[in-house]
Order: C-alpha cells, then sequence, then structure tokens
C-alpha cells in the first residue's frame, strides 16, 4: 500500500448529498467559523464497518464511512484556537458524509483559490478485529485516506499522526495514541496551491474542489504488516507462457523480532515466498514467482482476470493478514515503426478525456456516480479513457472488469519554467510520479504512465532534464509499460530533441477552434498535413491525440462556432481525417462531459458560461447532446484493436 509523501509526527453510506455539500459551502463562504457556531449537534461515535469498495488491496479493511462532521475555516484561525484538541463539544460542527467536497456548488473566485476545512469523525474500534492468538501488545491499526484535496493534517486524540500533500495519491498512517471508548480523529484541509505544487495554483484547468474526496479506511495489523505487494505478470509473447513476478513488503511495527512467512496464489497457482525473522521495525522485502503455461490474456473489451491473494502467517501458521487483487495477464509492445501493441495486436484506439467531478457534489464522486461515468464510456464505445492525475481507485478497479484502457498522468499540469529548471522541485515531481506508479501498476487496464501535460514550448533545459529522468525513473519502478507526455504543439513548431527519451508523444491538438502559438490551428484543413510533419518529426515513437475536442451548448447554424451543428461537424470531419493515419495509436475526446474548469473560462465558445467548459458530449448533468450519438457511431465503427493472429 504506497504511503505517499507524508511527514510523520516528530513522536512516535458514502455519498455527500447535494443538500450537505451546499449547506457546508455556503456555511464556509458566507458565515466562518463564529458564525456557525451556534448550534452544537448531535453526534454519536459508532464503529467503521467491515469491508470496502471494492475488492482491490489489503484485507481486512474497515470503511470509516457514516457520519462526518465539517468545520469551515475560511479565516484560518483553526490551528490557533485548538480545533485538532481532543474536545467532544460538537459547537460549530456540521454533520457530513464522505467523500466529500466542502465548496461543491460554488464557483466562486474565492471557491477556486480555496480555504481551510475541518473534518472529524467520533469512532470506537470494532470488536474481534484481532484473533485471539494475537497479544494485545501486537495489535495495531492504520488509517489509509484514498485522497485528500490538497494537503491534509491528521491528529487522533489530540495527538498529531502526520501530514500529506497532493489528491489522488493514497496515503497511510499509523492510529497510534488510541484508546478504548471514544476516539477522536480530526483532520485539517487545506486546498489552497501555490505554481509549485501539482497540479499547479491558485486557478488551474479543472475546478479546485477542496475535502476528503475518496474513502476513509482503518485497518487491523496484527505483529507484521503486508504493506504492499507489486504483482506484474511478464509476456514474452501473446501465445507464450506468462510468468507471474511478486513482491511484498513486509514491516514488523512491533518492538521485538517476529518470525514470519508468506505464501499466495494466482489463480491455480501457488507462490512460495519463504520465511524470515524480521527486526524490531524493520522490513522484509521476499519474491515470488511462477508460471502460467497457457494464460488467458487480458485484453480491450475481454478481461480475463485472476485473483491474485498472499497471505502472510506466523511462524506457527497463523494468519496475520492478506492482499488480494484482481490481476490480469497482457503485454504491451512499442513496434519498431511506432505503433502500440495490445498482445501483438495493433491499437487504433477512440477514447475520452473525463475529470472526476459532478453538479451536485463537486469532485466527491460516490459508487453510483463512478459507474455512471464507465457506463457512458461502455455506451460510447470508447475504448481508453485519460485524466490528468491518477482516477480512484474504484474506477480503476471498474476498467479492469470492463477491458477498457487507461492513460495514467501525474498532475504535472502546464507547470512553468521556473520550476521545472529546480533541482527540489524536479525530485519532488519525481517522487509523485513514484508514488503513483507504485499505487497503480497492479491495474492491468493502464497502458501508459504520463509524466505531465502541456509543459512550456519550446522545452527549456529544465524541461529536458525532468523529460530524461522522468522517463528513466518510470521504467524503473515498471519495465513492462511504455512513458508518454502530452504536449501542446501547432504548425510550424519544429522537432523538439527534449522529447526523445519518450516512447509515446501525446498531442493536444484543437484545429478548427483554438488559434494558438506561433502558427495557427483554427483551419482544420490544415489538421492532415500537420499530423504527417508530426509523424516525420517522431517516426519511431507511438503517436496518440491526447486532447482534441470542440464546444456545444446551444442550437443554431453548422457554421457557428459552439453549436451543437458545429460540434457534430468538427467531430465527424476530425475522426474522419484521424481515420486516413494508419500509423495513429489513439484519439482521445477532450472531454466526455461538460465539467467546471476556472473562473472566467470556457475552453473557447464564444457564447460560453464561464467556467464551464462545453466541450463534452454530455452536459453537467448527464445529459447527452445530439454530438454523443453520432460519437457512438463512429467509435463503435472503429477497429481499435486488430485481430489476433
Amino acid at each position: 500500500m504506497i504511503r505517499g509523501r507524508f511527514r510523520a509526527a516528530p513522536i512516535a453510506a458514502l455519498t455527500a448529498t447535494l443538500t450537505a455539500a451546499v449547506l457546508v459551502a455556503v456555511s464556509a463562504l458566507a458565515a466562518p467559523a463564529a458564525a456557525s457556531a451556534q448550534t452544537q449537534p448531535a453526534y454519536t461515535a459508532t464503529s467503521p464497518t467491515k469491508g470496502a469498495l471494492m475488492s482491490d488491496g489489503p484485507s481486512d479493511r474497515y470503511l470509516l464511512g457514516g457520519t462526518w462532521l465539517f468545520r469551515p475555516d475560511v479565516g484560518d484561525i483553526g490551528l490557533k484556537q485548538g480545533w485538532w484538541r481532543d474536545r467532544a463539544s460538537t459547537e460549530g460542527w456540521s454533520p457530513v458524509t464522505i467523500p466529500n467536497s466542502y465548496n461543491a456548488g460554488q464557483l466562486t473566485s474565492a471557491s477556486m483559490n480555496g480555504w481551510v476545512g475541518w473534518y472529524r469523525r467520533d469512532f470506537t474500534l470494532p470488536a474481534r478485529a484481532f484473533a485471539g492468538y494475537v497479544p494485545k501488545l501486537d495489535r495495531k491499526w492504520m488509517i489509509e485516506f484514498e485522497s485528500v484535496n490538497y494537503s491534509a493534517t491528521v491528529w487522533l486524540n489530540g495527538h498529531r499522526l502526520g501530514e500529506h500533500e497532493i489528491a489522488s495519491i493514497p496515503f497511510e498512517l499509523a492510529l497510534s495514541h488510541l484508546h478504548a471508548g471514544v476516539n477522536r480523529l480530526i483532520v485539517r484541509v487545506d486546498d489552497r496551491r501555490t505554481g509549485a505544487d501539482f497540479p499547479p495554483g491558485p486557478s488551474g484547468g479543472w475546478w479546485n474542489f477542496g475535502g476528503i474526496l475518496d474513502a476513509v479506511y482503518l485497518r487491523p495489523v496484527s505483529r507484521a504488516d503486508l504493506d504492499s505487494v507489486v504483482i506484474r505478470p511478464e509476456l514474452r509473447c501473446a501465445r507464450c507462457a506468462a510468468t507471474i513476478f511478486e513482491r511484498a513488503t513486509v514491516r514488523n511495527l512491533t518492538s521485538r523480532p517476529q518470525s514470519v512467512q508468506l505464501s499466495g496464489r494466482y489463480g491455480d497457482h501457488s507462490l512460495h515466498f519463504g520465511r524470515a525473522t524480521i527486526p524490531a521495525g524493520g522490513t522484509w522485502t521476499p519474491t515470488a514467482t511462477t508460471v502460467v503455461r497457457h494464460p488467458r490474456l487480458w485484453a480491450l473489451f475481454d478481461p480475463q482476470l485472476y485473483e491474485a491473494t498472499d497471505t502472510l502467517s506466523d511462524r506457527s501458521g497463523q494468519r496475520l493478514g492478506g492482499y488480494t487483487f484482481e490481476s490480469g495477464i497482457r503485454k504491451i509492445t512499442r513496434t519498431a515503426s511506432g505503433r502500440l501493441e495490445l498482445n501483438g495486436r495493433l491499437l487504433t484506439l477512440r477514447g475520452v478525456n473525463l475529470h472526476e467531478q459532478t453538479a451536485t457534489t463537486g469532485a466527491a464522486l460516490d459508487m453510483a456516480q463512478m459507474r455512471q461515468l464507465i457506463g457512458w464510456v461502455q455506451e460510447l464505445g470508447a475504448g481508453i479513457i485519460r485524466a490528468h492525475y491518477p482516477l480512484d481507485p474504484e474506477l480503476e478497479q471498474m476498467a479492469d472488469e470492463d477491458g477498457i484502457l487507461l492513460w495514467s498522468e501525474v498532475p504535472v499540469y502546464q507547470s512553468k519554467d521556473a520550476y521545472l529548471k529546480q533541482a527540489s522541485w524536479r525530485a519532488h515531481a519525481l517522487a509523485l510520479l513514484k508514488d503513483s506508479i507504485e499505487a497503480n501498476q497492479n491495474h492491468p487496464s493502464i497502458l501508459l504512465w504520463s509524466i505531465g501535460n502541456e509543459l512550456p514550448v519550446p522545452p527549456s533545459s529544465g524541461q529536458a532534464r525532468y523529460i530524461e529522468q522522468a522517463v528513466a525513473e518510470a521504467h524503473q519502478l515498471d519495465p513492462t509499460r511504455p512513458v508518454a507526455m502530452a504536449i501542446l504543439n501547432w504548425p510550424g513548431n519544429p522537432c523538439r530533441s527534449a522529447y526523445a527519451p519518450l516512447d509515446v508523444i501525446g498531442v493536444n491538438e484543437y484545429f478548427g477552434w483554438f488559434d494558438s502559438g506561433d502558427g495557427s490551428n483554427d483551419d482544420r484543413d490544415a489538421l492532415s498535413p500537420y499530423l504527417d510533419s508530426l509523424r516525420a518529426c517522431y517516426p519511431h515513437q507511438a503517436l496518440i491525440i491526447s486532447e482534441w475536442g470542440y464546444g456545444g451548448n446551444r442550437t443554431g447554424p453548422v457554421e457557428v462556432r459552439g453549436t451543437y451543428a458545429y460540434q457534430i461537424n468538427q467531430i465527424e470531419f476530425t475522426l474522419g481525417v484521424f481515420a486516413t493515419k494508419p500509423w495513429l495509436t489513439a484519439a482521445i475526446y477532450f472531454p466526455m462531459q461538460d465539467f467546471a474548469a476556472k473562473p472566467g473560462f470556457d475552453g473557447g465558445d464564444p457564447l460560453g458560461t464561464p467556467p464551464i467548459v462545453d466541450k463534452g458530449v454530455l452536459d453537467r448533468y448527464g445529459n447527452p447532446k445530439p454530438s454523443f450519438a453520432v460519437m457512438q457511431s463512429l467509435y463503435r465503427a472503429t477497429q481499435q484493436i486488430a485481430p489476433a493472429r
């Protein structure tokens, strides 16, 4: 389990409803702490619920759902006033559920810039979480947050546990200072960002929804912790036997040596990691392999999955912990001619970009909302999804199960050269990339790792160094996938040697919509020769159109930019051009659904409604535009993967 970038302390029902989201956001903007402190809502501590939202990950998790409390802190006075202290009073707090975006429904400059919000959850520990053979001295608890935007500071019973920053990266902390009876968890969330952050702030390309945006779990740990498992199927060819490589990390969280053993299964095949005595506070990283002689391959729209399970036991064979993941065996190859293959079959993908946000709950999505997103992707016939950040782990498991590929990107988004030239900033970006790969690499749906989006053109020496370092880091952590970056380009922009280390170049092109850079992309007839020039620049790298799209928010003549007719006509034309480029690996439309971007920005529509970008084939509320059916027809008519040989 990835721990994220956190600093340890120096000592040692799941959806946010529209009503709750709006009430919280309004109170945060219009009535800071003092005004909301007139009531003291009744609040009862409850135990977390056994089980996780999806099967992938550590066993024995407990969902810390139920009723939480929230307190806005627009004036950032909570630290000085000691809101983190262990106090039973609920004065100033309001009930919410998790996940939660505390500024959902508030599309103002103040909301985009961000502020501080505090969350609280009073809980009791679940009974019988530990087996009777585990001594009380060896019973530990961990807490995992799947996503908090942007920075989080966590206290338990008045003791600071640690800090973490960057959304979409899960992190876990040891729950020290637990006691019998009611335990009080406090989380301070600050979604204010600077230009050095990921993504940079205070503005950005998508709305800055602050809060605890995903599930929170408690996890019991007995003597030693099966911390994480890397599951890497390795396949030489589509008809070859597969070698399953696994590497586990086991930590001794006690003050005494612990003798443990680890075993696993991959489908019907056994894995034997062996046994070890781990010193107090030490770590054991065993590996194991097995061979699947006639593997069922995970493929586009045809996902064949194997259940991978690992069990940690003590020296007597008594179970201490476990890990489960739905794994897939497949091979991704970049050919000498610059194409991507899946299991030896050439890809010609059609896909969509998306943002994890809704008009009602902001970026805090429940399972039904995530299933709706995946349902729309399937309905369109799209074979690949891209986002500017790692997707929710539940969405990734849904993609695994439905045979949809993912472009996985870290939010190194339009970062300025002033930061790219700093070695310390690049080190931070590389640490983010490492965290993302370690957290997500077991998902068979992930096609590639993207190291950034629309960094400055022309690339500076700092950017060239970042690309070189990031590609090397990604290949070392995961040699089975290509590495990409999405670039902003236009006609007349020369070939760039800085992009040479990349396996895949993603191009964000908006011919027929924007006028950009030193050349023009306003003329859609320039698209085809531009793509040919791009291929001439990069003949051996795989090329993907990582963004393309057109606004549509009203009826009107086909020649008027921003009408539904204009959007349809441009989609038909552009997909027609793409179809003439057999070397093009994928075209990913931006975006599938209209979304809130930033104050004053509407994505270039002459009659747009800032801050909404209306290039989607679905509006913000999920209603299909006329372009949805057109895209669906063209996507479904495209052979996105070559027949098996």
